[in-house]
């Protein structure tokens, strides 16, 4: 499976899972993962052609802004639906997983937050681990590093 057939599978997975979930953020999330294939055959059918590269580049960009759109679903929701984004990039593209956790340890490291794409990543670790009582050590830690990236502005 190429690269681009496993991040189209993630989003729709992760689309799958969210489908009845009553909140209409998560439900523009749920059509537009669901919509990821027809959406880069489109954009490979028009003139000049995008390359698979690019597609991939491009849907790699949508997974990484992904969290932040999930900032904007209900509370009630968030956690659900981080979680679904998760285990769909963790059964289909668990590489960039990996990719993102090394990101997410480099905040921890230097114990502080240096751009809002880190903020971001922060954030959305938050939403995954709220919940999970034996991660209340590791959630503080997050609250901590979102409390004073944002008391700097």
């Amino acid at each position: 499976m190429t690269k681009t057939e496993r991040i189209l599978a993630a989003y729709e997975r992760f689309g799958v899972a969210i489908a009845e979930i009553p909140d209409r953020h998560a439900q523009t999330l749920h059509r537009v993962s669901s919509g990821a294939r027809e959406f880069v055959a489109g954009a490979r059918s028009l003139d000049p052609k995008s390359t698979t590269s690019q597609a991939s580049a491009g849907l790699e960009q949508g997974l990484r802004e992904t969290p932040e759109l999930i900032q904007a679903i209900a509370p009630e929701w968030r956690s659900a639906v981080a979680r679904a984004f998760y285990d769909a990039l963790a059964h289909n593209y668990p590489e960039f997983l990996a990719l993102e956790s090394e990101r997410l340890k480099r905040v921890l490291a230097r114990a502080k937050i240096r751009s809002e794409a880190e903020y971001h990543r922060v954030r959305h670790e938050v939403d995954v681990v709220e919940g999970d009582p034996s991660r209340h050590g590791e959630l503080n830690e997050l609250y901590g590093l979102i409390d004073a990236f944002d008391s700097r502005a």
